[in-house]
């Protein structure tokens, strides 16, 4: 059994390792950043991630007390943020288990249980690509107004 951990914590190793090495080249790839205003909601989804990425940076160095208030963090910034969005039962879902895995993260970081936050770092970062997958395909852009000139509206409409 605890063989199974040492290959989850390796593949998560791993992962992380090749996405530092390969960072540098990351503009060669796929040329140059297109330049774009960002939105409020940019700047909060952009303020999650860099939580996610301490959170992250937390749990390779074992410190639970920055596991904990990123976590804590990025739940703050879930229930203050108002982003375009799907309203409907799956996105309330989505965010309500997202709010869900942030306050467990927490327990977990105050009970320092490096296991449990590890595989709960990693639903979290699992629910958060089947989030964002479901509010892509979901939505479509409709020209009228709303922000910037640009509505989002459900793609069933």
């Amino acid at each position: 059994m605890k063989s199974k951990y040492k290959w989850g914590l390796a593949a998560l190793c791993l992962a992380v390792a090749t996405s530092i090495l390969f960072w540098p080249f990351r503009d060669t790839v796929a040329g140059p950043p297109v330049q774009r205003p960002e939105s409020s909601e940019g700047t909060l989804m952009r303020s999650k991630l860099k939580r996610a990425q301490s959170m992250l940076e937390g749990l390779l160095r074992k410190d639970f007390g920055a596991v904990a208030v990123s976590a804590k963090e990025m739940k703050l910034i879930s229930e203050a943020a108002e982003w375009p969005r799907a309203r409907d039962r799956v996105y309330e879902h989505f965010s309500t288990e997202f709010r869900r895995q942030c306050a467990q993260l927490e327990q977990l970081a105050a009970d320092r249980n490096h296991q449990g936050v590890t595989f709960s770092y990693l639903r979290l970062t699992s629910l958060c690509i089947e989030c964002h997958d479901y509010v892509r395909d979901s939505m479509r852009v409709a020209e009228p107004s709303g922000r910037n000139g640009i509505q989002l509206i459900p793609s069933q409409w």
